[in-house]
């Protein structure tokens, strides 16, 4: 992005909204978006020269391809954890209703 795409960006935004930073997480989730506020932002100098900079609250660093895999994997296992036992608890309820036990 250049700083003229993010000045015809901030024509749209209100003097009141909050500037955040989006984070994509490397695995789904439910409601809003995560993100994380901005502590500054501020014009680079010396090796940064021609940058503009933006500082998050938060420190954030990146995640490597492996880390993503690694976590969409564990949360595909998770959820089919969980649809095993919902299945089992069916299955439990349906043997002790068959052998007459308390449900």
């Amino acid at each position: 992005m250049r700083v003229e795409d993010l000045k015809i960006a901030l024509q749209y935004a209100s003097d009141s909204d909050e500037v955040v930073i989006a984070i994509k997480l490397p695995y789904a989730t439910v409601g809003p978006i995560p993100m994380v506020a901005v502590k500054n932002a501020m014009n680079g100098f010396d090796w940064e020269s021609g940058k503009f900079i933006i500082g998050p609250v938060e420190e954030l660093t990146p995640a490597d391809r492996d880390f993503a895999t690694q976590m969409k994997d564990l949360q595909e296992k998770l959820g089919w954890a969980e649809y095993e036992k919902q299945g089992l608890k069916t299955e439990i309820k349906r043997l002790k209703k068959q052998l007459g036990g308390p449900e």
